[in-house]
């Protein structure tokens, strides 16, 4: 087996094993009774796996036992349980596809992206196949319950789908054109999220299907990097502030210093939190106003808490140089996908700040309420480096 830290690999399996262990025990699921043919509820959204890629299983979320709305508004969720219970009374619905068969229009696949670009919950009417009793859960995305191999999927109503979208799809813009043009206009990340993984969103011919997994990650990524380029005009902020926020075991504090943008994320995993059972792990990843070209070593959890920092910025018209510490706790027990690092930071942002005269005051400030002391020295030697190249 290989070396490397469960913080570090987050399930994805770069120990050598076939299973995460971790991951394992909060796969099965008590009992739902599932008919051989559903008439249910989409909330909507879709799940595209990346197993067999790029032959993937996708298909509709379809909601047995919830509320389909609440059921995929995280924003919303309180606690660790309700988000489980939520999250696996979703049946993931799906039939196996190449990622480029959208490009061919058929029906099965465009009813599947209507039903996903939707605006309100729409009735799924599949027959089932086979049932697999088993969870789905991720560093990155929601958790999801059982799902279901169907021979066939179809609309049982006619989907309401935004006139910009329509747009978007018509007009054939390029990807990262049409999600800049859409998060402009209000559409969320989570909605982005869906519509891109569904291969909605690009140019006819280079349209496809698009892993959850991956497209959580490129929305925050695509849309971030828009957002750089944008604020790159701007002077930096007049006030050193700090801001804090816990929820779900995830503690974050951000400072904002009057300098140039930089931003850096700082992420604590305590002994016993679901990622490092045995000891205290810590992670470093940071960047300049360049485009960040290499995928962070903190996976999709450092573009998760980049874009509300970055959204933060563009509404106050400024740069600043950013600390972003994110301490997971032992009660968090499960992991529940990086949403809950963008709200937690987006609600950290739209608290009321602390001032202060200096980053140093503020960092002192900050440390009191993070339980680890260890990180600190990372953070100084980090910064110190970003000042002496000029970044």
């Amino acid at each position: 087996m290989v070396s490397v830290r469960c913080a570090e690999c987050k399930g994805k399996l770069l120990c050598g094993r076939s299973k995460c262990p971790l991951l394992e025990k909060y796969r099965f699921l008590k009992e739902i009774k599932i008919d051989s043919r559903i008439l249910d509820p989409s909330p909507p959204s879709i799940f595209v796996g990346r197993v067999g890629y790029p032959k993937v299983y996708a298909g509709p979320l379809v909601s047995i036992n919830a509320d389909p709305v609440y059921a995929d508004s995280p924003w919303l969720w309180k606690s660790i349980e309700e988000v489980i219970r939520l999250r696996t009374s979703m049946l993931r619905v799906s039939r196996r596809f190449r990622v480029e068969d959208v490009r061919e229009e058929k029906k099965e696949l465009t009813e599947m992206q209507e039903m996903t670009a939707a605006i309100k919950p729409v009735d799924v009417e599949a027959e089932i196949r086979k049932i697999s009793r088993k969870a789905e859960f991720d560093d990155v995305m929601q958790p999801m319950g059982y799902s279901a191999i169907a021979e066939s999927i179809k609309l049982a109503e006619n989907p309401k789908i935004p006139d910009k979208v329509e747009k978007v799809y018509y007009d054939d813009m390029k990807a990262y054109e049409a999600l800049s043009y859409l998060y402009n206009h209000g559409f969320s990340t989570y909605y982005l999220q869906k519509i891109f993984s569904a291969g909605i969103l690009g140019e006819r011919k280079s349209r496809k299907l698009v892993p959850t997994r991956w497209s959580i990650t490129a929305v925050h990524s695509i849309v971030g990097e828009a957002i750089k380029r944008e604020i790159a005009a701007y002077k930096p902020i007049d006030k050193t502030l700090l801001f804090n926020y816990e929820h779900f075991g995830n503690h974050f504090e951000v400072i904002l210093s009057p300098e140039n943008y930089f931003f850096q994320l700082v992420e604590i995993w305590q002994r016993k939190s679901f990622w490092s059972p045995k000891e205290d792990w810590i992670g470093v990843d940071s960047e300049d106003i360049r485009p960040k070209r290499d995928y962070s070593n903190l996976s999709g959890g450092y573009y998760a808490a980049r874009l509300p920092v970055l959204e933060y910025l563009r509404e106050k018209r400024g740069q600043a140089s950013v600390l972003v510490i994110r301490e997971i706790k032992p009660s968090y027990y499960a992991p529940l996908g990086v949403w809950v690092v963008e709200e937690g930071v987006r609600k950290a942002l739209k608290s009321k700040p602390e001032v202060f005269e200096s980053f140093d005051d503020a960092l002192t400030a900050a440390s009191r309420r993070v339980e680890n002391k260890e990180w600190r020295a990372l953070v100084s030697r980090q910064t110190s480096l970003a000042s002496f190249f000029g970044f």
